[in-house]
């Protein structure tokens, strides 16, 4: 979109001062609020994207694309993977470069299309942004999640405008469950997601944290002491090492090196469960950062399986 090598430099210097469009500078100000303090975020920061010209669903769009750009450059970062030229030049999923290249506009409308008759939800809705329930790709994933869980969740509902997105984030559920190796243990597994509700100060992720960790625990009280900055006082060493680099992921995925990976191999859970611990720290992150950015009321009852 921007072949200008200038004029890169000056959008990585202060985006608000480069020569750009006012809607790029929203969209880039949006995702620096996602990525920086997600909580922080008001329904403000959706009606100024609304104001620069984006539709109800392309708003909801941005929020899910800076939900998928986290989970991948977490994943990226702390498992030390080169960017590839390709990452760099823009394709994205189902996109060929030349999709890019013969538009200057990308996958965005222009800031003078058409905006669609959705209106800012009221407090009592299930997120800030507008939904429509209707839609047969929503409605199929909406009776697999109810099949799954017992109800809708409100982060798929608030998603409802762009279904495609779903595949993912009922993936990401189903990822989110239980450990994806054998040596995370579910303990182990509770605790990352826990601590990692923790940092975002999301409280749509907390019910589902919270529930489940006092399922695999037994104990009611250990959330609210992985609210501190270490470790509970009765952490193990293995616990010690899992909190310390969720807690340095969550945080900031590029300061990982070689140095963590080494921890986990010290303390008897190898690459495999390190690989997990990463994985279940960065779709934690990217779900609890989606909730953040688009307002969503927390689920009456914890997304786990029924």
């Amino acid at each position: 979109m921007y072949p200008d090598a200038e004029t890169r430099a000056k959008i990585l210097a202060d985006p608000q001062t480069a020569p750009i469009p006012d809607l790029h500078k929203e969209m880039f100000r949006f995702c620096e609020r996602f990525v920086r303090a997600s909580w922080e975020m008001t329904p403000d920061d959706l009606q100024r994207l609304r104001d620069a010209g984006l539709t109800e669903a392309q708003v909801v769009l941005w929020a899910t694309l800076g939900s998928t750009q986290s989970w991948f450059t977490m994943s990226a970062d702390g498992g030390g993977i080169p960017m590839e030229r390709d990452a760099m030049t823009g394709p994205g999923v189902g996109k060929a470069r030349a999709d890019y290249e013969a538009s200057p506009e990308g996958l965005l409308a222009p800031a003078t299309a058409a905006r669609v008759g959705v209106t800012a939800p009221a407090s009592d809705s299930v997120a800030w942004v507008g939904t429509d329930e209707t839609l047969p790709l929503h409605k199929a994933a909406a009776d697999e999640a109810r099949e799954r869980y017992g109800f809708v969740p409100n982060l798929l509902r608030a998603l409802s405008l762009q279904p495609t997105f779903h595949p993912r984030h009922l993936l990401a559920l189903e990822l989110l469950e239980r450990p994806q190796s054998q040596t995370l243990t579910p303990r182990l597994h509770a605790l990352i997601r826990a601590r990692v509700s923790h940092l975002t100060r999301s409280a749509y992720g907390a019910v589902t944290t919270r529930a489940l960790l006092e399922r695999v625990t037994g104990d009611v009280e250990l959330w609210d002491r992985l609210g501190a900055d270490t470790a509970p006082p009765e952490a193990d060493p293995v616990e010690r090492v899992v909190l310390d680099f969720a807690t340095k992921v969550a945080r900031n995925a590029y300061k990982v090196t070689e140095k963590d990976a080494i921890a986990f191999r010290e303390c008897g859970l190898g690459d495999e469960g390190y690989v997990d611990a990463l994985n279940t720290t960065s779709i934690q992150v990217a779900m609890d950062r989606l909730a953040n950015a688009l307002g969503v009321q927390p689920d009456e009852e914890p997304t786990l399986p029924a």
